[in-house]
């Protein structure tokens, strides 16, 4: 069975480690996301922060759009899984609202991919990983084991604000 491991950056010995349940139609993750990115990928690239990012194609209405693109994501490449990740929250609003036919289109024809089936294999161990953990909204953000709280609804420069304070 071909299987796709977690999106995980940076060193896993690194002093702090965050680890993030997401989803790319949800609107309150991109909030978080541009935050994280902002704040933990230069961390991540000195070596100070491990950062895993796990996609959790919750079986929700609204979220349906991102469990479809996910799925033509290959976690399989780390630095272009990320970069698709990013480019999605970034051009969020403009196809959330598409179609899901439009969704799998817009994956093969703008990104270039195809649906993996590693991914959905991924996409099954996170939803069991995350209805055992009893997560139920996204986004969930660990530091350390730790559940982080933040306002998701607000701006992005809180976020980051406060999860620069949380990582120090």
């Amino acid at each position: 069975m071909e299987h796709a491991p977690p999106l995980i950056l940076g060193r896993s010995d690194a002093g702090k480690q965050v680890e993030v349940f997401l989803n790319t139609a949800c609107p309150y993750c991109v909030n978080f996301f541009l935050a994280a990115h902002e704040v933990l990928m230069p961390r991540v690239e000195a070596g100070e922060v491990g950062y895993a990012i796990k996609h959790y194609d919750k079986p929700k209405v609204r979220l349906l759009h991102g469990a479809i693109a996910n799925l033509h994501i290959d976690y399989n490449q780390p630095e272009r899984a990320y970069e698709l990740l990013h480019s999605l929250f970034r051009t969020q609003r403009e196809w959330r609202l598409l179609d899901s036919g439009e969704i799998e289109k817009m994956m093969q024809q703008e990104y270039g991919c195809s649906e993996q089936r590693s991914t959905m294999n991924l996409s099954l161990d996170i939803t069991k990983e995350a209805l055992e953990r009893s997560i139920t909204a996204v986004p969930t953000v660990f530091i350390n084991d730790e559940k982080f709280a933040f306002e998701s609804l607000g701006p992005a420069g809180d976020i980051a604000e406060r999860l620069d304070r949380a990582i120090d």
